[in-house]
């Protein structure tokens, strides 16, 4: 390459390179996409040529940083990148230039002691996956993870739950007592969401101060309960400061449920999102479950009503637990309810008191349950 003075010191490596090294890592193996990289970067550029790339820095990477050495970091990986572009003639993703100005800085430098010289490669591989601020999963990490457990709910017709995590008044908090007391309330959070989920569950962070937790195989009533022990558990872990002692943290909670909610994974995420945005807006530190706009209304009238003392509805929409979905007994002495279900098909009995199942011989379709006998089948438009 025919120009590199913008991220290279001399081989003795005792000449400043201009790199913040840890950010400069985020960035080149962090999991944000080259294309959201970019586009946070346009923004900045247009919006604030002559700072607040300490706030680039923590939305792209979740680091804190100082100013300067944010603003130096980020104007020599992209002068690296338009030399990049000069000599090859073609687009450079910043990424791209990112992990190459890196490397040439870090060797030409001697791998000054911050560089953690001499990472295996399954390390490098955990840090592509592992946000450098929390140790959790990170976005591309998640992003992957997600997409697999919802094709595995698709295929074996189980549910997926999606917690979506926001911790209140976080820039608030960020003035208040700093950056470095910002970074240590997220890697606070982190821990105790560690602590508190379970090991089939996926923990992330997603972004900033938001997080999120997949919850394979797991009803929404299911999830209800342990989104609910997780706020508790945080409001009542207060962060502490080292110069400020121990501060008090709260989060909202968004939350949906495959296929209940949403029939497929980008909708899904949106639906919790939705939720999480209602938390926020109803007072924080709350949990708000997605409820769709469509409607199925099931009846059943007993031919004994004396017969029937309870009943229930179990599908694959609720695990098929026969203790959550209650159908209310109405006036004429039918058992009626409904049911906020996202648009699709389902299928799903009636249980009587608690122990006899049987289709809705209401239904005008049915399928077979695979064993011996027939489920109802359920169309919501």
């Amino acid at each position: 390459m025919s120009q590199r003075s913008h991220v290279n010191a001399p081989s003795s490596g005792t000449q400043d390179t201009g790199l913040d090294y840890v950010l400069a890592r985020a960035l080149a193996l962090g999991g944000k996409p080259s294309s959201e990289l970019q586009r946070v970067l346009d923004e900045a550029q247009r919006a604030l040529p002559s700072g607040g790339w300490q706030a680039v820095a923590l939305k792209l990477t979740g680091l804190s940083v100082a100013e300067d050495a944010a603003r130096q970091t980020f104007e020599r990986l992209l002068a690296h990148r338009a030399d990049l572009e000069r000599t090859l003639g073609r687009p450079v993703h910043f990424k791209t230039a990112a992990m190459d100005g890196l490397d040439r800085a870090e060797a030409l430098a001697g791998q000054a002691p911050n560089t953690d010289a001499g990472l295996s490669y399954d390390q490098l591989v955990q840090m592509a996956f592992r946000d450098h601020l929390t140790g959790l999963e990170n976005f591309r990490s998640f992003t992957r993870r997600y997409q697999q457990e919802i094709r595995r709910a698709d295929r074996y017709k189980h549910l997926c739950s999606v917690l979506m995590l926001d911790l209140d008044r976080f820039k608030h908090f960020n003035d208040t007592f700093g950056h470095e007391s910002g970074n240590a309330a997220l890697r606070h959070l982190a821990s105790i969401l560690r602590a508190q989920t379970r090991e089939t569950d996926v923990v992330a962070r997603y972004g900033g101060e938001e997080f999120v937790v997949i919850l394979p195989e797991t009803a929404k009533h299911e999830a209800a309960r342990l989104a609910e022990e997780l706020r508790r558990a945080i409001e009542a872990a207060p962060v502490d400061l080292k110069d400020a002692g121990r501060q008090p943290l709260t989060v909202s909670v968004g939350l949906a449920t495959y296929p209940r909610d949403a029939r497929d994974a980008q909708t899904l995420l949106e639906r919790s999102d939705e939720a999480l945005y209602r938390a926020k807006e109803n007072g924080r530190n709350r949990l708000e479950q997605f409820q769709p706009d469509s409607v199925a209304a099931l009846r059943y009238r007993p031919e004994h009503p004396a017969a029937a003392q309870s009943v229930h509805v179990v599908g694959d929409f609720n695990g098929w637990d026969r203790t959550i979905d209650p159908m209310p007994r109405d006036a004429a002495g039918a058992f009626a309810l409904e049911l906020r279900l996202a648009p699709g098909r389902y299928v799903y009995k009636f249980v009587i008191n608690g122990e006899w199942y049987m289709p809705d011989p209401q239904a005008t379709e049915y399928d077979h349950d695979g064993f011996g006998g027939r489920n109802s089948v359920l169309w919501v438009k």
